[in-house]
């Protein structure tokens, strides 16, 4: 199954800093639910972890990465370094 992401441009950086924001928000989300699983080892069930996991694994794949390639355009670097996911 290709990946869709590789066949689309990347955002546009007023688009990048919108995506990036809504990132940041979804990682306060996974932080929040971590945190709890710090106080109380019962508070998460293996369906949460697997929740959390999906959760980072989209904003990685869906808003990181294609920030990363817009704001390496803009610098003028070459994008690279591909993260393995499960």
């Amino acid at each position: 199954m290709p990946d869709d992401n590789n066949d689309a441009p990347p955002p546009e950086p007023q688009e990048a800093v919108r995506m990036l924001d809504d990132a940041r928000s979804r990682l306060r989300t996974a932080i929040w639910a971590l945190h709890g699983m710090h106080q109380d080892l019962n508070a998460l069930s293996v369906d949460d972890l697997a929740d959390i996991e999906h959760l980072l694994t989209e904003v990685l794949d869906n808003v990181l990465s294609p920030c990363y390639e817009t704001f390496s355009q803009m610098a003028g670097a070459s994008p690279g370094g591909a993260v393995t996911t499960h």
